[in-house]
């Protein structure tokens, strides 16, 4: 399994709806409904989401986000990153 950094940077926020964000919220929570999500949060200035997922190859990670409703609205694009795990604290339920 590998795992993958995805950056969402807001372009066109103006664009955003109340609708559109729930439309995000169940589709993005599928993913953490199946364990994929380490995490998923959102700058504090609002400009950018990171969430940290799992997933066998970038190709699945990219065919999930290309159908996210904020990408289909042009609300925000999405950078992808593989991520090389090294280490990691062993108490993580901890953190959160």
């Amino acid at each position: 399994m590998k795992y993958f950094l995805i950056e969402g940077i807001v372009t066109h926020p103006e664009k955003m709806t109340e609708d559109m964000m729930k439309e995000h919220q169940e589709y993005t929570g599928g993913l953490m409904k199946e364990g994929k999500v380490l995490f998923s949060s959102l700058k504090n200035d609002m400009s950018t989401s990171v969430t940290v997922v799992r997933a066998e190859d970038e190709k699945i990670v990219w065919e999930f986000y290309k159908k996210e409703p904020f990408y289909l609205n042009d609300v925000l694009i999405y950078h992808i990153s593989e991520l090389q795990v090294h280490y990691h604290n062993p108490d993580i339920k901890n953190w959160f």
